[in-house]
């Protein structure tokens, strides 16, 4: 099968959902809508061309963000290609939560060892489905022959001013975090168990294997967290390393109470409470929120979680300098290091 034969195979998508951003819409389609239609933005050309063209207008921004995927590093390759597919572009969508902003497409460039269909159709099925889930069409890339390597970048939009950024925190202001911490951490080390057809997970086992396979960013509750915050990133690395972020980037400190992390029961049942614990502090790889709020605005933070149906917990508050983990008071000691390339 040649590239392009293999493009409109299995990467030529159509979508069904109405969000005023489909793919493929062709030039004269685009200039007779409304004025009305255009007030928002949206996909004009996807597949097909050289470039896709998306409309912008003049009370937006544009987002952007970029992920490589490497084998034996952020997937592994015995999984299913279909979860595959989702890991790869939740990652990416997670990082446009963290701005608070709503998808708008997405590229995929691909290489391949081999042309193997029975693989590249669950992958495309896996795409297919997680980027209507997200509701974020595909609308260009490239294929190459080469390892297994999976690059996807993400695009955005948000109001202008509704930004959530790494450099608004404020001394004084709560740290939150949406959903459970450190489930995909502990699902690293059921890699051999999972993956081979003589075992079977256990229910808990189950929920982390999930986790760390086919997480769910919290889209819509970023989105509308940007009218009480101005200040989130995702936790792809772990919590104490992408707090750093904010910590350094807004020149303050942060005081964590870990007794007050998000644990999961399942999480817990498996590896212990003190272990999931330190998962929880430099795990990785959850894609949930990490924001800071003022702290009248609580009550506000709790009601939209409720609304969006997401769990949202608050384990600390910005302060002057430095990072403070304390369990019940004292001081806490993690025996983990949070995930940094060319650091392991």
């Amino acid at each position: 099968m040649a590239e392009f034969d293999l493009i409109k195979q299995y990467f030529t998508f159509e979508y069904d959902f109405d969000q005023n951003l489909k793919g493929n819409i062709d030039a004269e389609q685009a200039s007779s809508k409304s004025s009305k239609s255009t007030a928002k933005p949206r996909v004009v050309k996807g597949v097909g061309d050289d470039c896709a063209v998306f409309d912008i207008p003049n009370n937006y921004q544009l987002v952007t963000s970029t992920d490589t995927l490497v084998d034996g590093v952020h997937f592994f390759s015995k999984l299913p290609p279909e979860l595959i597919a989702h890991k790869a572009l939740a990652a990416n969508v997670s990082d446009l939560a963290a701005m608070g902003a709503k998808p708008l497409a997405f590229t995929l460039s691909i290489s391949l060892p081999e042309v193997n269909e029975h693989w590249l159709a669950g992958f495309s099925k896996g795409l297919q489905d997680v980027s209507t889930l997200f509701k974020i069409p595909l609308v260009g890339g490239d294929t190459t022959q080469g390892p297994l390597n999976i690059n996807i970048t993400a695009y955005g939009v948000v109001k202008k001013g509704r930004l959530l950024e790494r450099n608004k925190a404020v001394s004084g202001d709560d740290i939150w975090v949406t959903g459970y911490l450190g489930e995909a951490a502990a699902a690293l080390e059921l890699e051999s168990k999972a993956l081979g057809r003589q075992y079977n997970l256990s229910d808990a086992e189950q929920v982390l294997w999930n986790a760390l396979t086919q997480p769910v960013p919290p889209l819509k509750f970023a989105r509308k967290l940007t009218k009480l915050s101005r200040c989130g990133l995702d936790i792809s690395d772990g919590l104490a390393a992408d707090l750093g972020h904010v910590l350094s980037q807004s020149q303050c400190g942060a005081k964590i109470f870990v007794e007050s992390l998000p644990l999961s029961d399942a999480l817990v049942n498996s590896v212990g409470i003190d272990q999931a614990r330190q998962y929880a502090v430099n795990g990785g790889d959850d894609y949930e929120l990490c924001f800071t709020a003022l702290s009248n605005v609580r009550n506000k933070v709790l009601n939209l979680a409720e609304q969006c149906g997401v769990n949202v917990t608050r384990i600390g508050k910005i302060i002057g300098s430095g990072l403070e983990l304390t369990l019940y008071g004292q001081p806490f000691q993690s025996s983990r290091s949070s995930w940094q390339h060319f650091n392991q």
